[in-house]
């Protein structure tokens, strides 16, 4: 199984939202010292994640689960692939004098 610091993963998709640590503390009825000892544990009740997965509408759950750990090595393994092929084509296309479409 991956080791997962559930803590750092929340401070992520709380970073990558709208909300500021203060309206976040309010949503899960918390204080603000209590978010940020949450964002620094490596574990989690389940109870609380439930709460904090609805309020960031992201399912923290699936972060435990082995078949998102092997779909997201499959996304990364192709998103590294894809990279490597606009590389070749932007170098084929300079090659041979093609313009890129906008």
């Amino acid at each position: 199984m991956v080791d997962i610091h559930i803590g750092q993963e929340i401070k992520r998709v709380l970073d990558e939202s709208d909300l500021s640590v203060t309206e976040f503390a309010r949503k899960i009825n918390k204080s603000r010292g209590n978010v940020y000892s949450i964002l620094t544990r490596s574990s989690i009740d389940t109870e609380l994640l439930a709460v904090i997965s609805s309020v960031l509408k992201y399912d923290f759950f699936l972060l435990f689960s082995s078949s998102y750990a092997t779909l997201n090595q499959k996304m990364y393994d192709l998103e590294k692939e894809n990279k490597r092929v606009r590389t070749l084509n932007d170098l084929l296309m300079e090659k041979y004098g093609i313009e890129k479409e906008q």
